[in-house]
């Protein structure tokens, strides 16, 4: 019976860069998923003539994901636009700070802000005025933090920390506190704080319990390169790496779950596939949520009792609801102007993360996905997608039959907030309309409460932690995880780098004979 060099179980972002970097270095190679596409979130659908993006909103950096992509031979046509985002935090009932902005909507705050640290920071600026050197500051500090690491990665055994001496004291000066906590120390005002934070979503904590240099990490990237996105939505980068394992020698069987992980000597041996059929490997890198893994694959007298801690310790992080949108009329007729709004009742970051506590309080985001790829969708059509945030159990109280009507009310009053928020109509406008609750991502995802981003990235369980103790957080020497739930959190970039991290320790123990 064939023994390959490794199993990467779930071609999520994750066990897709990882198989891929695996196959290229000449390992024997199988990558087992359950679906009969490659992806998880990164996929698309088809609703009538309208190809839907699930879940990629922008990359964050994407020269790096780029370069990713080429260093695993792996083809994308990469589309970019030079916008970061426009918060709308509309007014309530006697709101002394309240304006009407170019919708003729009444606001508290309207800030659209552009690409580049210099012209963020001006913007930022003539918003709030003060807050331009605290804006730069920030930049700095990242960048800084960005050149550390780097050096630090430019061999092994700290060969490059003479490099990166000149920046550790701002990394480390600034490495304990939250975003407010930096934000508070560089002095920059609340209200321009509450725009600075805007992107906190995409990591789903607020800025009091998030990492500065994290969010910095993320934002910077935005920022500085602005949107980007594949031409043929995430589709187009899972099936370009697909290629690449295939090409490199690499195996993948979709339609293909693993129910079971086999021991042997205390440790993984292999897996069992589709409830019957048994495969071995040496070693295995695993893509699939720790709490599916250790209560669905392994017996309990062999999940590690550290792992058991740590995901009891650990708190599921939020989780998404989006409406998807095919509309019958162009984006210039519907009157959309931008490619990512944020809709908040809300600036600041916290009171938002709260209000997700219920099940729709009126964050929202909007996506017009015309705006970069403009020919997306049929001549004289668009699309758009619509996001909320949801944190804990808030279907515990749906009733089976009532699900329908209760997924067509959150859709409803989603479209009704971006509608009053924009000034604009789309109801009148809807083709095609499909709608993805928490339950919808869980059955997809095959994660707790259908959370794409893992565990909270929490103050004490924050990236310099996670990336500290990471081997000794790996239950067994020839199994490792990669993907959302480890060190880099949630999204593309961070997945795909967990991916190539868990293969190259892979490749580097297989070679040493381990």
């Amino acid at each position: 019976m064939k023994t390959y060099d490794v199993i990467v179980i779930g071609a999520g972002n994750g066990g897709l860069a990882a198989a891929a970097t695996c196959a290229k270095a000449g390992l024997s190679t199988l990558l087992l998923e359950r679906h009969n596409l490659p992806g998880g979130s990164a996929s698309s659908f088809v609703r009538g003539r309208f190809e839907f993006e699930p879940s990629l909103h922008e990359l964050a950096g994407v020269e790096m994901v780029g370069q990713q992509f080429d260093n695993l031979d792996a083809k994308v046509d990469w589309l970019t636009h030079a916008s970061t985002f426009r918060l709308i935090v509309p007014a309530k009932e006697g709101d002394k700070d309240a304006f009407v902005n170019e919708n003729g909507v009444r606001v508290t705050v309207d800030a659209r802000m552009p690409v580049g640290f210099e012209n963020f920071s001006r913007k930022l600026d003539e918003l709030v005025p003060g807050s331009y050197e605290s804006a730069m500051k920030a930049f700095e500090l990242s960048e800084n933090m960005f050149k550390a690491f780097d050096a630090l990665g430019d061999g092994e055994n700290y060969a490059g920390l003479p490099k990166a001496l000149p920046y550790m004291p701002d990394v480390m000066r600034m490495t304990s506190h939250t975003l407010n906590e930096a934000l508070n120390a560089l002095g920059m005002p609340k209200k321009a704080q509450d725009i600075f934070s805007t992107y906190w979503c995409y990591m789903g904590v607020p800025g009091s319990r998030f990492d500065f240099l994290y969010y910095m990490a993320m934002q910077s990237g935005y920022i500085k390169n602005g949107t980007g996105v594949p031409r043929l939505r995430s589709h187009e980068m899972s099936l370009a790496i697909d290629k690449s394992i295939r090409d490199h020698g690499g195996e993948i069987w979709y339609n293909s779950e693993v129910t079971k992980v086999l021991m042997r000597d205390g440790k993984p041996a292999g897996v069992v596939v589709n409830g019957s059929k048994e495969v071995y490997a040496k070693r295995f890198i695993c893509n699939a949520s720790p709490n599916f893994v250790w209560t669905d694959l392994f017996e309990e007298a062999d999940v590690p009792e550290k792992q058991k801690r740590m995901i009891n310790a650990r708190k599921t992080a939020v989780a998404l609801t989006t409406v998807y949108l095919g509309m019958n009329k162009t984006k210039e007729e519907l009157g959309i102007t931008d490619y990512s709004v944020f809709i908040a009742p809300d600036s600041d970051s916290d009171k938002q993360f709260e209000a997700c506590q219920n099940f729709f309080s009126g964050y929202c985001i909007i996506n017009c996905l015309n705006e970069i790829i403009p020919d997306c969708t049929p001549k004289g059509t668009s699309q758009l997608f619509l996001t909320t945030m949801t944190s804990g159990d808030v279907m515990k109280g749906v009733k089976p039959e009532d699900y329908k009507k209760f997924k067509t009310k959150v859709a409803r009053d989603m479209i009704e907030t971006c509608e009053k928020a924009l000034n604009i109509s789309i109801i009148p406008y809807i083709e095609e309309i499909e709608i993805a609750l928490p339950p919808t991502f869980s059955r997809y995802l095959n994660t707790p409460q259908g959370t794409p981003y893992g565990y909270m990235l929490d103050k004490w369980d924050s990236m310099l932690p996670r990336t500290i103790q990471f081997m000794q957080d790996q239950p067994f020497d020839n199994f490792l995880f990669c993907g959302a739930s480890q060190e880099r959190g949630d999204g593309y970039p961070s997945a795909y780098y967990t991916g190539e991290k868990a293969a190259r320790l892979t490749i580097k123990a297989i070679k040493e004979g381990k």
